[in-house]
């Protein structure tokens, strides 16, 4: 005798849909550290500092797409020497962090 399909609940199907949707915007935030910017070896290049939280700032989150806020603006000596520029924001609306990370390519005053 063959048993019938079980019928999913609401409540089930909500889960489902939930687990879907966090895969998803896990897989927004992975792109959005493999981008320009996302991780201090590919650091988006700046002429100034003084342009460094301005830029940040003006990138939307990429789980909710809302706006950031600045939580530190440091800079940072990588292993080969290399001087960058890591900006830690939060996401205002759905409270995500991260970093986004610079390097200053402009001329230097001799």
């Amino acid at each position: 005798m063959k048993r019938k399909p079980r019928v999913s609940s609401d409540r089930s199907q909500r889960r489902a849909l939930s687990r879907v949707d966090e895969k998803a915007l896990d897989a927004r935030e992975r792109l959005f550290a493999l981008e320009r910017g996302g991780s201090a070896e590919r650091a988006l290049e700046v002429v100034s500092a003084s342009v460094v939280e301005t830029h940040a700032l003006s990138l939307p989150c990429p789980r909710c797409g809302g706006p950031h806020q600045l939580i530190e603006h440091a800079a940072r000596t990588l292993g080969s020497g290399a001087r960058v520029r890591d900006v830690r924001l939060r996401c205002r609306q759905c409270g995500s962090e991260r970093s986004v990370w610079f390097r200053i390519v402009g001329d230097t005053l001799q």
